[in-house]
């Protein structure tokens, strides 16, 4: 089955969601995935919270989806919750040029790094493991490339094998843009840090996003209701969330890139 054709960008993330009246943006480093977020393209007002066979989600009016952000889902029924933040992280670093750092652990504690993807090495089964082998030449990679490595990654991946990955952050003033919230317990689930806006007296608000589970959906910017897209941050108070358990903030992750072999 071809995968659904995503909607058309009309604008950034940043463009859709000014802050509210006397905060500002955070400043972010030139080049970081925060910076990128900033620009994520956003299919248009009212545009349905999509499944990857192109079934509606959600309405285009639903009271918590604030925008859609304009990328595909993919014919798989992969990107889902933990997922979507590994295809976001890894879209950043293709984008920046750096496919060197692009790398992830599946669930088995393998390292998956795109540099053996472009090798021409892939990713086969046995059993509940999963190994490196090599099945072509070596080439010059392609968007095309890339994009067949990140559903195989999402195969391979899920919410403790993010958790293994990524770095815990112990210190709620150090939350930034790009990092996200993770539940390992239950059913699991991922919301990621899409920008972050604070007043001089200290107070944060933040805009999040997620991809729910079962099916694989549209990575779509939530909101707590229609009055706003912005969610106040008040550690140690939990951050709640439409459709989701709470979140404390001894769940709050960082993917940092490394470099691959």
């Amino acid at each position: 089955m071809e995968p659904p054709k995503y909607p058309a960008p009309v604008d950034v993330l940043q463009a859709r969601f000014p802050t509210p009246p006397g905060y500002q943006r955070a400043a972010v480093p030139p080049g970081s995935f925060a910076e990128w977020l900033r620009g994520l393209p956003l299919a248009a007002t009212g545009t349905p919270v999509l499944n990857n066979n192109g079934g509606t989600v959600f309405s285009g009016d639903d009271e918590y989806v604030a925008a859609v952000v304009a990328i595909d889902v993919g014919a798989g029924d992969l990107q889902q919750s933990a997922d979507a933040v590994v295809r976001l992280n890894a879209e950043w670093l293709w984008a920046q040029d750096e496919p060197g750092r692009i790398s992830y652990r599946s669930v088995s504690k393998l390292d998956m790094p795109f540099s053996r993807w472009a090798k021409g090495q892939r990713l086969i089964a046995s059993g509940p493991n999963v190994f490196w082998v090599l099945q072509s030449k070596p080439r010059d990679a392609t968007y095309a490339d890339f994009r067949q490595y990140i559903d195989a990654v999402m195969l391979w991946t899920n919410n403790i094998s993010l958790a293994a990955r990524a770095t815990r952050i112990t210190d709620p003033k150090q939350l930034a843009a790009g990092d996200f919230f993770l539940q390992t317990r239950g059913k699991g689930h991922a919301i990621l840090v899409l920008d972050v806006a604070e007043k001089p007296t200290g107070e944060r608000v933040a805009l999040l996003g997620q991809a729910l589970q079962n099916p694989a959906q549209s990575f779509h910017v939530i909101r707590p209701g229609r009055e706003t897209a912005w969610f106040s941050l008040r550690p140690p108070n939990a951050l709640l969330t439409p459709r989701s358990d709470q979140f404390s903030w001894a769940e709050l992750e960082r993917l940092e890139p490394k470099n691959a072999d």
